[in-house]
């Protein structure tokens, strides 16, 4: 039986690839997570007056948070984590509606300086065995994995992830969620969906 992707699957991509600038992300980074992505499932979108089910995804990137087709990211490494529970699995309507609704909130960019100033420290202190002396800094600009957290904690699934005092980072959500679970791992693909 094929795997097919749930509304609010977590997909995260693995870092595979070969060359010097992957081996050092994966190295800094302490795992070969790199990118994290929630599948809103099928929305419907009227082009020309007529109607089509897309399959679209949420994120943050380069562009900001934004909605857009999960088809940018066939052919792409990832591991989907899902909702383990009936009970929290119930809220999938709530967490779909935060992130449409964070995805049209002009202020939500993607967040740079986020980067320099709580993702490398967090980084450094994790290679020299250090406790993490940050807080965590919620804003309305966001890097993938902030604003994947945000739209489950606005959702009331507040312990998506069990160290949220600072930004996390898209292995958290394999290494550190209570609530996920790992259901499939591989290429994405439109048969996916």
């Amino acid at each position: 039986m094929a795997f097919k992707l749930e509304p609010v699957d977590v997909c995260v991509n693995i870092n595979d690839r070969r060359d010097p600038l992957s081996s050092f992300k994966r190295w800094a980074m302490g795992s070969p997570y790199d990118h994290v992505f929630v599948n809103l499932g099928p929305v419907t979108l009227l082009l020309a007056q007529t109607f089509y089910l897309v399959p679209m995804l949420f994120e943050s990137n380069g562009n900001g948070v934004i909605i857009e087709p999960l088809a940018r990211r066939y052919g792409q490494l990832v591991a989907v984590m899902r909702l383990k529970a009936e009970f929290d699995r119930q809220r999938i309507p709530r967490v779909i509606e935060e992130g449409i609704k964070l995805a049209q909130d002009p202020q939500a960019q993607y967040d740079y300086r986020c980067i320099r100033e709580y993702v490398l420290p967090r980084l450094l202190c994790q290679k020299l065995s250090l406790p993490i002396p940050l807080k965590y800094h919620r804003d309305r600009i966001m890097i993938c994995s902030e604003a994947a957290w945000e739209i489950f904690y606005r959702a009331k699934l507040v312990d998506i992830l069990r160290a949220n005092c600072v930004p996390p980072m898209p292995g958290d959500f394999i290494t550190d969620s209570p609530l996920l679970e790992e259901v499939h791992r591989g290429i994405l693909a439109e048969d996916w969906v």
